[in-house]
């Protein structure tokens, strides 16, 4: 067993310390915590360790051989944590989807770092199709008549549906094609963006992401489900919204900074989109007062896509659960992310 554990991280201790130390993997976690604590307790028994706050994660991180936390934990104070304390730290298991703060902070050498994989993908996917319904059912300005108590019919004209339009899917991972899956379901045809553009089941087309100006004329909704990098930071633009249908609509449920925040505002204002449905934003939270309040036909909400109540934490639980039985035995893990 010793053996098998340290072919999966290159920071193992030597195998008469492993001998002598028992494995110890810490928990530290904000949400889920009851769902986690019994799932990775049936596996681990006494060698778990749940800590509440940071200065407990510094007492506890000096034994152990794996950290689950959230992203949005992991800040630069714990970063150096992990660098000064976590001598024996071979694995990261991130509870959250996004690895920002990883990545900006970075783990020790030989650390291997894992995302929550599918854990949200239903929900976020849900959420998504949510927005882009919404969006294209006229839902903000009929609810903003409903508060007024007026009854307007004129909305009816400028309303769409998925049913035979094209849904442009940035960003292909399980989030995406359970999107994909979704959009089928009421007739769209869709087409997947990706880096490597290769072939899906669920997607008409698979095309890479240096064609979305070719894709953005004929899409009727955009969806963005790719992680916020260099690359990707304001893909969305004053050009890309020059280039769509003004009847398109735009949803985002990845990271606020993959669109151009005044341009999309300028976009909404103008009618060169018909709608958008936000459940990030860039800046986030977004301030009261901000000219993303007020735009035409826009509903925001507030980066909870991936809320699915116990259903949810038992899903996530049971990831990282999965997840630590690989690393007991040895077997390389799921959802390595590279930083």
């Amino acid at each position: 067993m010793c053996q098998q554990r340290r072919r999966v991280g290159g920071n193992a201790a030597s195998a008469s310390e492993v001998a002598h130390k028992p494995m110890r993997i810490v928990l530290w976690a904000t949400f889920a915590k009851p769902e986690l604590t019994a799932r990775l307790g049936a596996v681990l028994g006494e060698g778990l360790a749940v800590v509440a706050d940071a200065a407990e994660l510094d007492a506890a991180i000096g034994e152990a051989e794996a950290l689950l936390c959230p992203d949005f934990l992991y800040g630069a104070e714990v970063a150096e944590t992990m660098r000064t304390r976590a001598k024996r730290l071979r694995w990261l298991q991130l509870l959250t989807q996004g690895f920002e703060n990883a990545q900006a902070h970075g783990v020790p050498a030989g650390v291997i770092v894992t995302n929550a994989g599918e854990a949200y993908s239903p929900a976020v996917a849900m959420h998504a199709v949510a927005l882009m319904l919404a969006v294209q059912r006229r839902f903000p300005p009929m609810l903003a008549n409903q508060l007024k108590g007026e009854w307007n019919r004129t909305m009816g004209l400028a309303m769409t549906s998925p049913a035979g339009g094209t849904v442009a899917i940035l960003g292909f991972g399980s989030i995406g094609q359970e999107i994909a899956r979704l959009v089928r379901a009421f007739g769209a045809r869709v087409v997947a963006l990706t880096r490597s553009a290769k072939p899906h089941a669920l997607a008409d087309e698979s095309l890479p992401i240096a064609q979305l100006r070719q894709v953005l004329p004929r899409a009727d909704a955009i969806v963005l489900a790719l992680p916020l990098g260099g690359s990707t930071r304001h893909l969305i633009g004053a050009r890309e919204f020059a280039l769509c249908r003004r009847t398109a609509v735009l949803v985002n449920i990845s990271r606020g900074g993959i669109v151009d925040t005044a341009a999309l505002v300028e976009a909404l204002q103008s009618g060169a989109i018909a709608g958008a449905g936000l459940d990030v934003t860039d800046p986030e939270p977004l301030p009261a007062g901000h000219a993303l309040w007020a735009a035409p036909n826009l509903l925001i909400s507030p980066h909870l896509a991936g809320a699915a109540g116990k259903a949810g934490f038992d899903r996530l639980a049971e990831v990282a659960a999965r997840n630590v039985r690989r690393f007991l035995a040895g077997e390389p893990l799921a959802h390595v992310v590279a930083l």
